[in-house]
């Protein structure tokens, strides 16, 4: 049989499987919860996709269409479908083999010491010049992806991995997030590209999938957006959308790349179809626990997104400023509570402009507007969501300026933020103040209009904002700050539920030193990673930010330990107690 042919035959097959119903779909496992004979079984199989070629044939696949699956809203609807094609090709060695992912969250306080980087697992780091795999079901493999040479492992801090996102940012993310484009990119910007740098060597390149670690990582990620899709599984199993991508817009009519036969919309669902399910490793449950307590300790409700929020993270545009009183007379100079942000309308009057409230939210509105549709912004679902976080970044940051109620507060509140791109309007703004910084005479409508020469000149905020400069994807759900911060302690049995959710035995945390009960903060990756895969490095610091800011904020409550500290002092002290 010719190669060609037998592509052909994949081809038809893959295709053949997401056709129609599904009846009974595949559970896919956490790789730990395998039996050693099923978990050798899976890397057998492996090991004849290296021998017949089929790994060869993945990893062509990968590079050849490198520059349209990553940076693009196809980017996790090519990898679930990618994932797939490996899987079945692992059956067509051994039908019925399982396919297992690996929830790396378990492993993010130190994932050097995950079991996973054993020899009874997939081995650890490279040795030697090259960085050859010495260890492990996959030692000495010759790959021909790109070039002949060994598969190779480069861990990027020595001997150790830089810490990966908590179970706590993941979960967060996939709560915040209305729609796919805002999960993808925050995937992609955040989490994905930590665990392919943190194991290196082919893992860093476009011919990553020679080693099956990509493909036990990218089943993790598959997880997150199927995770994702059930939390609101009547709608979510359809949504595709270029939210957060500079893409034109899309559609689940659209054929994956490498894919000829296969649209998105084919592999949206993958209960149908691709035919599987997955089996939750215990890390969501226990995190899920864990918010549980911590909102019962606070004495309120589970956060949930603000319609701002909802806006940045794909959602819909924020709500319109509340009516002036009756008659058009300003309302009345008064700040808002200290718990509630300025509304449009009160802080266009606490500026002393003497416009109606109602005309400065009309005003403000009709400037956001008017930039969306500028930045060639109209039409179609996608732009209305797009439209939605513009409005939302633009009030927010002129709102910033505005409840300072001076000239000197709003330049620096703004230049805080993004300061290259309002440097001139805003210093030409700040002169026009009087000598005690206060503006003077200069109502709403001369400010709106000095920052819309700033948002709309050839250095202006407009044209970042389409390159997605300042689209960014809430991580952390509006009000979870102030939860975390109200919380005294966490219950001991809220702990001790975790270690039997993840069926680990108990620990004596408080035998434990102080610095390795804590959640570390993940690693900053290259900029070249970022420009490799059509990434955004500005976006993706400030997803980092996000996620340290969650982190101190769960670090700063006394009894409170991450499932993923839980399993990582459950695997280093359990066998001395």
């Amino acid at each position: 049989m010719t190669k060609k042919l037998t592509v052909l035959l994949a081809a038809l097959a893959l295709a053949a499987s997401v056709s129609g119903q599904c009846s009974s779909p595949v559970s896919r496992p956490e790789i730990r919860s395998l039996s050693p004979q099923d978990r050798a079984r899976f890397f057998q199989a492996a090991s004849k996709l290296r021998e017949n070629g089929e790994l060869a044939r993945l990893s062509k696949m990968h590079v050849d269409n490198a520059d349209t699956i990553h940076g693009h809203p196809v980017f996790l609807a090519f990898h679930r479908l990618f994932a797939n094609d490996f899987a079945s090709a692992l059956n067509k060695v051994d039908p019925g083999v399982p396919v297992p992912y690996w929830d790396w969250s378990l492993d993010a306080t130190d994932p050097a010491s995950s079991p996973i980087f054993t020899d009874q697992y997939c081995g650890g780091n490279g040795a030697g010049p090259q960085n050859c795999v010495q260890s492990g079901p996959f030692a000495n493999w010759e790959m021909t992806v790109e070039t002949t040479h060994c598969l190779a492992r480069k861990f990027n801090q020595g001997d150790k991995i830089a810490p990966f996102w908590p179970p706590e940012a993941l979960l967060s993310m996939q709560q915040t997030c209305t729609q796919y484009g805002a999960l993808s990119s925050g995937i992609e910007n955040g989490c994905h590209g930590a665990v392919h740098l943190g194991i290196s060597g082919d893992m860093s390149t476009m011919f990553a999938p020679n080693d099956p670690f990509f493909f036990l990582h990218h089943l993790m990620i598959d997880k997150l957006w199927y995770d994702w899709q059930l939390m609101a599984p009547e709608s979510r199993f359809q949504l595709y959308d270029n939210v957060n991508y500079n893409d034109p817009p899309v559609s689940p009519e659209d054929t994956v790349p490498g894919y000829p036969n296969m649209r998105v919309k084919d592999v949206l669902d993958p209960r149908n179809g691709l035919c599987y399910v997955y089996v939750d490793s215990g890390s969501g449950a226990a995190t899920k626990r864990l918010m549980e307590e911590i909102n019962k300790q606070a004495g309120g409700a589970p956060p949930t997104p603000s319609p701002q929020a909802a806006a940045s993270a794909g959602g819909a545009p924020p709500t319109s400023a509340p009516a002036s009183p009756a008659g058009g007379a300003p309302a009345p100079a008064t700040a808002p509570p200290a718990s509630a942000p300025p509304s449009i309308a009160s802080a266009a009057s606490l500026a002393g402009n003497g416009i109606p409230s109602a005309d400065s939210a009309a005003q403000l509105n009709a400037l956001t507007t008017n930039v969306s549709e500028l930045s060639g912004n109209s039409g179609g679902a996608a732009s209305a969501a797009l439209h939605g976080q513009q409005m939302n970044f633009l009030q927010n940051a002129i709102l910033n300026g505005l409840s300072g109620n001076g000239a000197m507060d709003m330049a620096t509140a703004l230049m805080n933020r993004h300061h290259r791109f309002f440097r001139r309007r805003l210093a030409a703004l700040a002169r026009r103040g009087g000598d005690d910084g206060v503006v003077h005479g200069l109502n709403l409508d001369q400010i709106l209009t000095g920052l819309a020469g700033g948002l709309l000149g050839s250095d202006g905020l407009v044209g970042h904002l389409v390159n997605g400069l300042s689209n960014v994807v809430q991580v952390l759900p509006q009000g979870l700050t102030k939860t975390l911060q109200a919380v005294g302690s966490i219950a001991e049995n809220a702990v001790g539920d975790v270690f039997d959710i993840l069926n680990l035995p108990k620990v004596d945390l408080s035998k434990i030193p102080e610095e390795e009960r804590k959640i570390p903060y993940v690693a900053q990756l290259p900029d070249w990673w970022y420009a490799h895969n059509n990434l955004n490095a500005t976006y993706a610091m400030q997803l980092r930010q996000q996620v340290h800011d969650m982190i101190d904020g769960f670090n700063r409550i006394p009894g409170y330990v991450s499932p993923a500290v839980v399993y990582y002092a459950a695997n280093k002290y359990a066998a001395y107690e």
